[in-house]
C-alpha cells in the first residue's frame, strides 16, 4: 500500500500519511472474517518473490471495494495487474457483488487505464480522488 502513496503522490506526502503499524492492521483486517468480507491476494514471480497484491472487501449492500491495487516496478506491463484485477473481480463475483469500485489520485494514469480497459467508469470525486467503477458481471 505504501508504494502506491509514494509513487503518486511523493515520497514526503505518501511516506507520512499511514504508520507501518496501521498498514499492517489493515492487512490483518481484510484477512479476519470476524472483522470484513474480505481478501489479499499476491502475486509472485517465479523465485516466489511478492511481485504485486491486492486488497479487496465487500462494503455492503453488493458493492466491492478494490481497496488497493500495485504493482511493483519491474514487473509492471508484464500482466501482472491485469491478473490481480481478474481475480478481484473473480472473488467479488463470488461473494455476490453487483458492483465494484476503486478509488485513486487523478494522477494515477496507470492504475486508472488499467481499470478503464476493463469497463470501469471514471468519476471525479475531489482534487485527490477519483472513483472508478463498473457493474458486477
Amino acid at each position: 500500500m505504501r508504494g502506491t502513496l509514494i509513487e503518486v503522490l511523493g515520497a514526503e506526502r505518501g511516506s507520512s500519511l499511514y504508520t507501518f503499524e496501521w498498514l499492517n492492521n489493515r492487512v490483518r483486517f481484510h484477512l479476519d472474517p470476524k472483522q470484513c468480507e474480505g481478501g489479499v491476494f499476491l502475486a509472485l514471480d517465479e523465485n516466489g518473490e511478492c511481485i504485486g497484491h491486492t486488497i479487496v472487501r465487500m462494503e455492503g449492500s453488493g458493492q466491492g471495494l478494490f481497496a488497493t491495487l500495485y504493482v511493483v516496478p519491474g514487473a509492471r506491463r508484464t500482466g501482472v495487474g491485469e491478473s490481480l484485477v481478474v481475480v478481484g473481480e473473480a472473488w467479488f463475483r463470488d461473494h455476490g457483488a453487483t458492483s465494484v469500485t476503486t478509488h485513486t489520485h487523478p494522477d494515477n494514469a496507470p492504475l486508472i487505464r488499467l481499470f478503464a480497459r476493463r469497463g470501469y467508469r471514471l468519476s471525479p470525486v475531489n482534487e485527490d480522488f477519483v472513483s472508478l467503477r463498473k457493474e458486477a458481471g
